[in-house]
């Protein structure tokens, strides 16, 4: 009898705009595959912030232990009550680390967050923030956002929540993006979030980030002839951070 299993991929690299400004990658992603669930989260700190890659680590892997403690625990990822509380736990964590101090705030925890989640019966995804994903066939953008200033799970502290995107399917293999994602959209603004299910990201733990290298990096060519430098602009400038569920059928 065919079952259906859950394989994993994750892949976080620094992009080469931030590279070239010596500035720290602000992506991260985390992942969690139980006997029937997995989930993945990825999260982008927010660039005006000193450190905020400390929020976007701290908060992917704050919300994977979340999500892996209540899908265990038998929740299912179409059910909203599974995102509130994820939701409610984000927020008391950074005010638990952060208390009163806004700019502590500010500069560590402002951080988008784009979590997916699949088991036997539902395929869902959840954000807050700008990003991408790709479930039940779709491929959705979070954003752009007025002035680049995407909402962000933190100002649940200061009385502002924003909304939070919300999408369930059956159960399927889907992306998470983190919105550095969008600099490989093609030229008719179309994003191909599919080509990173391939089976040889999900059966290699390094093989999704070391594909996410080399998008980052650029290439340089001599021509001797014309005595010159080619060079190849890196399609992924921004930071990107990805993660994949990819359902598998074991027999």
């Amino acid at each position: 009898m065919d079952t259906k299993t859950f394989g994993l991929a994750t892949g976080v690299v620094t992009g080469a705009a931030h590279r070239r400004l010596g500035r720290n990658g602000q992506d991260a992603a985390a992942s969690w595959r139980g006997s029937s669930a997995a989930a993945v989260v990825v999260c982008d700190g927010c660039s005006g912030g000193i450190s905020s890659e400390v929020g976007a680590v701290l908060g992917a892997r704050l919300a994977i232990r979340a999500l892996a403690s209540r899908l265990d625990a038998g929740a299912s990822p179409a059910d909203p009550s599974l995102w509130a509380g994820l939701r409610a736990e984000l927020a008391g964590a950074i005010h638990a680390l952060a208390g009163a101090d806004v700019r502590a705030v500010a500069d560590c925890f402002l951080f988008t967050i784009v979590a997916g989640a699949v088991d036997r019966e539902h395929a869902a995804v959840w954000a807050i923030g700008d990003g991408a994903y790709a479930i039940g066939g779709m491929t959705r953008r979070l954003g752009p956002f007025a002035e680049n200033r995407p909402p962000y799970l933190a100002y649940d502290l200061i009385g502002e929540p924003s909304r939070a995107a919300f999408e369930t399917a059956a159960p399927a293999t889907l992306v998470v993006a983190t919105d550095g994602a969008l600099d490989l959209a093609h030229a008719d603004g179309t994003l191909d979030l599919a080509r990173f299910t391939a089976p040889r990201f999900a059966e290699h733990p390094d093989a999704l980030r070391r594909e996410l290298a080399v998008l980052a990096r650029g290439d340089e060519r001599i021509d001797w002839d014309a005595r010159r430098i080619e060079r190849t602009r890196a399609a992924l400038q921004d930071d990107c951070a990805i993660g994949v569920i990819r359902m598998e059928t074991a027999r």
